[in-house]
C-alpha cells in the first residue's frame, strides 16, 4: 500500500506518502494533525483511488 496511518508525538495522526517520503497531500491539503478515524478514512480512500493528485501536489511542493 502507498499510504498508510501513523500517530504524530503529539498524540494526532497523518496519512503518509510512502513512495515519497512525505505527508500524503489532498486538494493541497497536508494530512497531518487529524483523528484517527480521519486519517484511516482518508488513507483508505487513498489507497483505493491510488490518489495521482496528492502525488502531483506533493512533488511540486518537494521541488520548491
Amino acid at each position: 500500500m502507498r499510504f498508510e496511518c501513523v500517530m504524530e508525538p503529539n498524540g494526532r495522526w497523518m496519512v503518509w506518502d510512502v513512495r515519497l517520503d512525505l505527508p500524503a497531500q489532498f486538494s493541497a491539503l497536508a494530512l497531518i494533525g487529524l483523528c484517527h478515524d480521519e486519517a484511516v478514512s482518508l488513507c483508505s480512500l487513498l489507497n483505493e483511488t491510488g490518489s495521482e493528485t496528492g502525488s502531483n501536489e506533493a512533488r511540486q511542493s518537494r521541488a520548491s
